[in-house]
């Protein structure tokens, strides 16, 4: 089962038994503030889901769209699940992972490359980003 969600929403989803991926959707760089997280309750006991943050964040295509591995969990009973993103407002989606370099001189040769090649470094709006878990 996966399914996507705008990480500005709050939706309840029925989750089966088994292992679970969270990928942010946009792009394949992410700049995300320490007080950004998921939380995933179940609403039948109120038992909160205990997520673990990949420490390696993998990068892959899902739904179509750029995306970054965030996050892994468990469900260990079928059941109703109330799943939520909070300070998500400071979190930075961009397209590319390749940084601007620091120095002038080579930041026009990087930006002629980025259109070159449509990459763009811009940063996604809030109703750009999505939530997947797969």
């Amino acid at each position: 089962m996966s399914f996507k969600f705008n990480i500005q929403e709050t939706i309840e989803k029925e989750l089966s038994y088994g292992s679970y991926s969270v990928y942010i959707l946009g792009g394949h760089h992410i700049d995300a503030n320490p007080d950004f997280y998921i939380q995933i309750i179940n609403i039948e006991t109120n038992k909160e889901v205990d997520l673990k943050e990949k420490s390696l964040k993998l990068r892959d295509f899902k739904f179509g769209k750029k995306a970054v591995k965030f996050y892994s969990f468990e469900i260990m009973k079928h059941g109703k699940f109330k799943i939520s993103v909070h300070n998500y407002c400071d979190i930075i989606v961009k397209d590319s992972m390749l940084e601007v370099f620091p120095f002038p001189f080579l930041s026009m040769s990087r930006f002629l490359f980025s259109k070159v090649l449509g990459r763009s470094r811009e940063k996604l709006t809030l109703n750009d980003i999505e939530i997947a878990i797969v």
